[in-house]
């Protein structure tokens, strides 16, 4: 219908617009409007609010009243909206023809209009069509007056209409000058272009001053007979009637579009800095960062001191502040303890504790409170002030929770890991460490009972399982001390030039008696560069890859241990023909504890030697990984590259 060109609203469900402003009413609209919503099958709903350029801002308990009920309108599950328009009905007739509103709740009040102003549900009955309007009827309770309080000093109104009087002053000295010494010149002009500058300067309403102040002070200085309201000649009449009328009009749209422009360029100024203030805020990994990115920013927008305050025990504590302060004085803190505890503002220019030198404000999250915000006074003083810091303490509030629950599942990961470490490290214990103390522990039993019984050979055989079991059980216990190092940071290595075919041949040499029929073969040139790394860790963590290998590939197979260089780095590869990783596990195979997932896999080993080896090479500035599988759907490389001592050219490669 809309494509058609057929106006709406059409019947197509129930849509509801609630019309709120600044005063005590508008939490009651927001409660009619949700009611009205779920009288109508949960219809959905908007809250509007109409700022207008050409009216003076409201007061910072207006704004914080506004404030709120667009944030219960938001709790409610209802959306919110602000319309700009210098006239209110037409603003909100457009708006509702345009989103094909059916339902227009506003509110009545017995307070006086201003002169001139139009009877806002009276305008809205005749002008709406095909919509209902819901009228809501001020309360009792909103007639009581509120408990005073000291308004925050903002800028003096009067001055721009004294600086209008002033420019007229200036015309009538310019006019006088023209006309003494110029006799046809046209007088007019030079009024005209002082009511021009003071509605560029001042606004809308010094432009009118000036405009109705100018009519006056030409009649009487320079319309015949001068020094008297009296104008003499018919044609002056005109003259004066069309002169007060263009000035006027001149008056009134320059000062119009003044007004407009100056409201258009402080909304994009305030959404830039809360889009900056927003990026700063989302990138806030802890609440500290989140605390002080709060604190500059409100600092840095509003030109006024700031500081947050957040929970630290039963009590709250500065976190931050801009620029940076050690403490508040007794007065403030027991204000900022008000506003964290009763959830309201608290301070300068509120009916709490107003003496108080900053205005503290608490930082409602979405399930609790993170914080308290304080600011002087001079913050709020204006409503875009006002408007920016309750946008930026929304944004604040939310961060700060956000960086709590983060750091709350960065405690529970932890607790995770830890207790998953433990379990592993409990299973490793009750198998691994158990059963080669059992065999070690039957094998002595056996002899000492019955040794003089048995043959040299079964006697052999005893002590050679013994010997095994004692060296299994040793690698065990050094791979867990091996690991604590890593995991305490107590690891040290020391640099020096190492030959990597030196520690390839003592690691081969130490792994030699537990082959068992397989064969290992060596193919690395006669000569590599030099490497600078600790030959021990290396050495060790060559010899776990090679017991991993021995492992997880079968009797009669071959390990190939290589080594080559490239530009930057020499590189040892190590390579076996056993069933593989599956490629799903390749990211995970230096874990701690991690085996491949078979019953078999119980008797070889603790499942630390790659992470052992992993923390062994990065902690000499290398690096290790693994590939699988290498040739027919089985095989493991495992790859270790370490920087040259220096970097060989191109060309000699």
């Amino acid at each position: 219908m809309k494509r058609a060109g057929v106006e709406g609203p059409w019947a197509a469900g129930e849509r509801i617009l609630v019309l709120v402003g600044p005063d005590s009413m508008a939490a009651s609209l927001v409660r009619a409007g949700r009611r009205l919503s779920d009288m109508m099958m949960d219809a959905p709903w908007t809250v509007a609010h109409v700022e207008r350029p050409n009216r003076a801002p409201s007061s910072p308990a207006a704004a914080q009243k506004l404030r709120e009920a667009l944030k219960l309108a938001e709790q409610l599950g209802g959306a919110t909206v602000v319309l700009t328009g210098d006239d209110l009905v037409e603003s909100v007739l457009e708006y509702a023809r345009r989103n094909n509103l059916t339902q227009i709740v506003v509110a009545k009040t017995r307070r006086r209009r201003r002169p001139f102003q139009p009877n806002l549900v009276n305008a809205l009955l005749t002008g709406t069509k095909g919509a209902a309007v819901h009228i809501i009827t001020e309360s009792s309770e909103s007639d009581a007056p509120e408990a005073p309080v000291r308004r925050a000093t903002g800028p003096i109104p009067w001055l721009g209409h004294l600086g209008a009087l002033v420019l007229v002053v200036m015309a009538g000295g310019v006019a006088y000058f023209v006309d003494r010494y110029a006799q046809s010149a046209n007088l007019a002009m030079v009024f005209m272009l002082s009511v021009l500058v003071s509605g560029l300067a001042f606004g809308l309403w010094p432009a009118v001053t000036a405009a109705a102040t100018a009519a006056l002070v030409y009649n009487f200085f320079f319309l015949e007979p001068r020094l008297t309201f009296y104008i003499g000649h018919p044609s002056d009449v005109f003259t004066f009637a069309v002169f007060f009328a263009v000035a006027m009009t001149t008056g009134w749209l320059t000062g119009r579009i003044r007004d407009q422009s100056m409201a258009v360029s402080r909304r994009a100024s305030g959404i830039s800095a809360v889009l900056s203030a927003t990026r700063r805020l989302s990138a806030a990994a802890r609440a500290e960062d989140a605390a002080t990115a709060l604190a500059e920013q409100l600092a840095a927008a509003t030109s006024a001191a700031a500081v947050v305050l957040t929970p630290a025990g039963e009590d709250i504590a500065i976190a931050a502040a801009s620029p940076p302060l050690d403490s508040l004085s007794p007065g403030d803190m027991a204000a900022a303890r008000w506003a964290w505890e009763k959830g309201e503002p608290a301070g300068a220019g509120t009916g709490t504790l107003p003496n108080a030198a900053w205005t503290f404000r608490p930082l409602q999250g979405v399930k609790s409170r993170a914080g308290v915000v304080g600011v002087e006074p001079k913050a709020i003083a204006t409503e875009d002030g006002e408007r920016f810091v309750s946008a930026l303490l929304d944004q604040g509030a939310v961060a700060l929770e956000r960086a709590e629950f983060a750091a709350a599942a960065a405690g529970a990961e932890a607790l995770r890991r830890s207790d998953r470490l433990r379990s592993a490290l409990f299973n490793s214990i009750s198998h691994d460490l158990r059963t080669p103390l059992s065999t070690v522990l039957g094998s002595a039993t056996t002899l000492i009972d019955f040794g003089k019984s048995l043959s040299a050979k079964v006697r052999a055989d005893l002590l050679l399982s013994i010997r095994e079991e004692a060296e299994r059980l040793n690698r065990y216990v050094g791979d867990l001390l091996d690991m604590t190092r890593l995991e305490g940071g107590a690891l040290t290595t020391r640099r020096e030039r190492v030959d990597i075919r030196d520690v390839l041949r003592e690691a081969v040499e130490r792994v030699r008696r537990r082959l068992e029929g397989r064969t290992v073969d060596r193919d690395y040139p006669a000569k590599l560069p030099m490497v600078m790394a600790d030959a021990s860790l290396l050495e060790q963590a060559l010899v776990n890859i090679l017991e991993n290998a021995i492992a997880y590939s079968p009797d009669g197979t071959t390990i190939e241990v290589a080594a080559y260089e490239d530009r930057n780095n020499v590189v040892i590869s190590i390579e076996d023909e056993g069933r593989g990783i599956p490629t799903n596990e390749l990211e995970r195979v230096f874990e701690r504890f991690r085996r491949m997932e078979e019953a078999t896999d119980r008797g070889k080993g603790a499942g630390l030697g790659l992470a052992i080896s992993k923390g062994f090479v990065e902690a000499m500035g290398g690096r290790i990984a693994a590939a699988s599988p290498i040739h027919e759907g089985r095989g493991t490389r495992i790859l270790i590259s370490l920087p040259k001592e220096r970097v060989t050219p191109e060309y000699m490669l």
